[in-house]
């Protein structure tokens, strides 16, 4: 191999790269803007952490302790109560007191927040329905698959970094 084509073979490799970079982003950052406009819908009005604080009481399926419940939604104690008020005054979830120990507050989701989770889980899938509908089935098979491989190579890239071998 020649020189000048080594270099031209490294430079298509990182043009390859900067564009599938460059799309991730973009989707990424469109699929955020997107999810962001639909739980600010009037039938929603949720902010982000709000969504996250209920779909993560409604995947668990019983009382959360508020310690917990912040700890798996990644925000302040702070910031919960405030988010778990608004929540309450929707009537999407409910603070109840531990039985052995009644200074804990434990925190659920009502029939209502369930309910309203799956609107919103249905109105996204509507919405990528409509993204994905110009492809034909063997073109989401094989989105699928490289999607799969894409997200497999970012985990152990990001478990890499976490671990302390990559710097």
């Amino acid at each position: 191999m020649t020189q000048r084509h080594h270099d031209e073979t490294l430079h298509n490799e990182r043009t390859a790269l900067e564009e599938i970079e460059r799309s991730i982003m973009q989707i990424s950052w469109l699929a955020q803007r997107q999810f962001m406009q639909l739980l600010d819908d009037e039938r929603f009005r949720l902010t982000l952490p709000q969504f996250y604080t209920l779909l993560h009481l409604e995947q668990t399926g019983t009382a959360c302790k508020m310690s917990d419940l912040a700890e798996a939604t990644h925000q302040s104690a702070a910031s919960l109560t405030g988010v778990v008020d608004r929540l309450r005054d929707k009537q999407l979830i409910e603070r109840l007191r531990d039985e052995r120990d009644r200074r804990q507050v434990m925190v659920v989701v009502t029939t209502q927040g369930r309910e309203l989770i799956g609107e919103i889980k249905q109105a996204r899938h509507d919405q990528m329905q409509m993204a994905l509908a110009h492809l034909d089935d063997p073109e989401i098979d094989a989105l699928m698959i490289l999607l799969d491989r894409v997200l497999a190579g970012m985990v152990r890239t990001l478990e890499r970094a976490e671990s302390g071998r990559l710097a």
